[in-house]
């Protein structure tokens, strides 16, 4: 019953964590609008292979890079232009208009890879993705021992399950958005779908500005 309760506690965690507004929430519903169904589902699994990696760091100290001044304006650096180069790409994409035929993925540009390593090099390249994932983290280090039946698990074995089932529900959660925004692309025009794209291409080019310039003005970075 121990075990079940902390599945359902990183499940919860991972349920609220994944409503934060940031970057990846409007680069992912923008690909399931433009690209369908499939391409942000890919893009997802790229965001969650790069949560997976970042937890795993965090869990060894990595994240304490960032109190390092230097490390810090290079990671945010390089983040911000990726988003704002992701974000340019965005704003001049292209709507494919309404068809009864089935649109492969090689003919909207979003391969299997490219649509994974977006995601995944999307994700991990905003700096706020790393303290996002602290508290988390933190409250699954915190778990002791947990008795499964007659087997005990120790208090690593009991975090990892915690992050497990946190990432499960973050991931599911990231599907489910995808196939929210799918719905709405059936009854949205391609006019419609133009103009969201402009919209989250200035967002996503205002959040790439905002990690560059906040290393020289010091102002504290929560995306």
């Amino acid at each position: 019953m121990a075990l079940l309760k902390i599945i359902i506690e990183g499940f919860l965690m991972g349920l609220g964590l994944s409503f934060v507004v940031g970057p990846a929430l409007f680069a992912l519903i923008q690909t399931s609008l433009t690209s369908g169904f499939k391409a942000g589902v890919r893009f997802a699994i790229g965001i969650s292979l790069s949560d997976i990696l970042m937890v795993s760091l965090v869990s060894y100290g990595v994240s304490a890079l960032f109190d390092n001044d230097r490390y810090k304006m290079i990671i945010s650096i390089v983040g911000g232009a990726i988003m704002i180069v992701f974000g340019i790409f965005t704003f001049f994409q292209k709507v494919p208009q309404k068809s009864n035929k089935t649109i492969e993925p090689s003919s909207l540009g979003m391969s299997y890879l490219t649509s994974i390593g977006k995601g995944f090099l999307f994700n991990i390249a905003n700096p706020g993705v790393w303290f996002y994932w602290v508290m988390p983290v933190g409250v699954a280090a915190t778990i002791g021992e947990v008795a499964m039946g007659n087997v005990t698990l120790t208090p690593r074995e009991s975090s990892l399950v915690f992050l497990v089932a946190l990432l499960i529900a973050v991931l599911s959660c990231d599907i489910m958005k995808c196939a929210i925004a799918y719905k709405l692309k059936t009854v949205l025009l391609p006019k419609v779908i133009h103009f969201i794209n402009k919209v989250v291409g200035v967002i996503l080019i205002a959040f790439g500005i905002y990690l560059v310039v906040s290393v020289f003005l010091k102002i504290p970075q929560f995306v």
